[in-house]
């Protein structure tokens, strides 16, 4: 019941920025707004349904550890 309400709730969202975005031509702009929403979407969902999804930090140190690694063997 909640997720129909987020739905509907959504949905009146899209329905007031889609045009927006239409008038400025911005293809990517668009694809990126897509986007968000669907991570929202689904975040929602998750949260509704008690579904556990690791934290993205995970995916940020994943992504800097080598990184990290690399200054402190360059500049220690």
């Amino acid at each position: 019941m909640m997720l129909l309400f987020f739905l509907v709730i959504a949905a009146s969202c899209v329905v007031i920025d889609l045009p927006l975005l239409k008038q400025k031509g911005r293809p990517r702009d668009r694809l990126v707004w897509v986007l968000y929403w669907i991570l929202g979407i689904a975040a929602v969902y998750c949260s509704l349904n008690k579904i556990k999804v690791p934290s993205p930090l995970y995916l940020v140190m994943f992504i800097y550890k080598p990184v990290n690694s690399l200054f402190e063997m360059l500049f220690h």
